[in-house]
Order: C-alpha cells, then structure tokens, then sequence
C-alpha cells in the first residue's frame, strides 16, 4: 500500500463502533472546523456533507491533494512546527478536530495549548485516541511481545501512548475540561495483535471482559478550554511528587511484606529445628537397652503379671517413669 493511502478508510456513519464515527458526531452539524490529519480525507468529506466549512492540516502531500476537494483551504505541513496563532490570525474555529493524530506528536500539550487560542467562545477539541491499555496489549506484554505493527494500537510512527487517566491528564495540563468520553469497544483477539484465545487461561480472559477499559480500543473525546494550562515545570515536578509517593507507598508495602514473610520463615525454622529434636530424643529412648528388652518381654509380662494383679504394681511404676520420661522430652520441645 502507498504510503499516503496507509490511513484511508470508508466511514459508516451507522455504525457508531467507529472512532471516525463518533469525531464525526461529536463535531456536530455546520462548524467551522479545523481538522488536523486530514489524511486522505476520509473524516473531511463527511464533515462537508453536514455543513461544515473544513480548513484542513495535513503533513503528507499526496494525501493533502486527495483531501483538498473537500476543504475550503488546505494547509500542507507539520502541526508541530506551526504557530497557529500567526496563521490564522484573527480566524477562530468552532472545532479543532485531532484524529488519531496525538499520539503521532513529540509535545501534543504544547499543541493542545496552542489551540486554545484559535478555538472561538465556545468552541472545543474533539480527538481519538488509541488506548495502550487494552486487552490485546496486556496480554501480548505476558508473553512478552510489544512489536510494533503498520496500523493500530502500536502504529509504528506512534511516540506517545495513553491510557483513560494520562489521557484526561494531557487534556487538563493544556488547560481543558473533557465533557464526553465515547469508548469504541474490540475483542482481544480480534486485533491486529493476532492472539489466540487458546493460549490463555480462561480466569484471566474473563478477568479482561470484565474491565471496562481493556475493551476499550480507543477512546473518542470532547474537550473544552477551562483553565490555564499547567506548565511544564510545574507538570513535572507534579509528576514527580506523584511517582514518589507512589514509590514510597510501593517501598512501605513492600517491606512490611518482607517482615512478616522473614518472621513466618523464622518461626518455621524454628518449629522445623524443635521438631528435629524432638525425633532425636524419641530415637535415642526408643534404641535405648531398657526399652528394647522391655517391649521383648511385653508377652511374657502379661503371663507371670495379668493386669490386677500385685505382681502388676511394679510394672505399673515403671511404665509411669518412663511416659513422664517422654514427655519430659516434649516439654524440652
């Protein structure tokens, strides 16, 4: 496949398992709108189709000339190196749309923040994202496979990875409200990924149907600005704080873990040296002279000393010495 046509695809408006889908619905009816990635134009024409006016971005020449036709501008070259602000100069946008386009770029915040100065009074973001933890990934990473593939979850011109939490982070550091969260939902085994069911145990399959953000393929998401945006200083040092806590809480739980798994070996140890003992003690009665001839003449006992009888008594003594011998030898244990 050309390189430009990598991304095109048919959009059904129907079926609202689509991430095209819901950018579409989400942007709403006769917008003026920014579409960052154009593409081929797949999103474009659709929009067009619904009354919008589409100024479009797109990094690829061959797939700008496709998508033209459907904008009323069309701007070749990197959103990145932009200053949007100098492009379009008092122009405002009701919607700028980042179709699986975030994940592409090296500093997606500084964008993001960027666009809120063209976005007119109340106009948002709407943007796709894939979703890292889905199932599919998971489990791949128990087998230890994190290959990256021509299209998907692990596109390989991706460079930025989210889940459902980073994602909703980006948003707020750049100084936005998300106010719609749309899932598009896939199998794991139905991905590009190429697992086999088979190859896993039936608890841990049923353990990521039962988690709603493992289903979730990509998420699909309406922003607006909300605040001044968090910079980057103060985004890291916040980061920072946040991972040390968590390290610090991790480090806690971990050696309280190890305390009491050193005390439960100790006490083991322990029973299992006392226990040692104890078989010792009992071995060095049982192999003694006295005990042997003793347990020998058991038989003839019972004939010249029936039980009740005076001859009995002495026995009777010694059989009593030696029981409190034995536990003598418990006690020590």
């Amino acid at each position: 496949m050309e390189e430009h046509l990598r991304y095109e695809a048919d959009v059904d408006l129907n079926n609202e398992n689509s991430a095209h889908t819901q950018l579409i619905l989400l942007t709403g009816m006769n917008k003026r709108v920014l579409e960052a990635g154009t593409a081929t134009g797949c999103v474009t024409r659709v929009l067009k189709e619904r009354g919008c006016s589409v100024t479009g971005i797109e990094i690829d020449e061959q797939a700008a000339a496709v998508a033209e036709p459907f904008c009323t501008r069309m701007i070749v070259g990197d959103v990145e190196k932009m200053d949007l602000s100098a492009t379009f100069g008092e122009e405002r946008f009701d919607v700028v749309t980042f179709g699986d386009v975030l994940e592409h770029l090296v500093n997606p915040d500084r964008v993001l923040e960027d666009t809120r100065h063209i976005l007119a009074p109340g106009g948002y973001v709407v943007a796709s994202i894939p979703n890292v933890a889905h199932a599919s990934l998971r489990l791949a990473l128990l087998r230890g496979d994190f290959s990256y593939t021509d299209l998907g979850l692990l596109d390989r011109t991706h460079l930025r990875f989210y889940t459902r939490e980073t994602l909703d982070k980006l948003f707020r550091n750049a100084g936005y409200t998300i106010s719609d969260w749309k899932r598009i939902v896939l199998e794991p085994f139905v991905t590009e990924q190429g697992l086999s069911e088979e190859d896993y145990p039936p608890f841990l399959t049923n353990a990521m149907r039962e988690d709603e953000d493992a289903l979730t393929y990509q998420y699909v998401v309406r922003a607006s600005a909300s605040q001044q945006p968090v910079t980057a200083g103060s985004q890291r040092e916040e980061e920072h704080r946040g991972n040390g806590r968590a390290m610090s809480a991790s480090l806690k739980s971990l050696w309280a873990e190890q305390e009491r798994t050193g005390a439960a070996e100790r006490q083991l140890m322990e029973a299992a040296q006392h226990a040692a003992n104890l078989e010792r003690e009992l071995n060095l009665i049982h192999g003694s002279i006295g005990y042997r001839m003793l347990e020998k003449a058991r038989a003839p006992i019972r004939i010249l000393a029936p039980p009740g009888s005076p001859q009995r008594l002495p026995l009777i003594v010694a059989r009593r010495a030696l029981r409190l011998a034995r536990r003598r030898v418990r006690w020590r244990s």
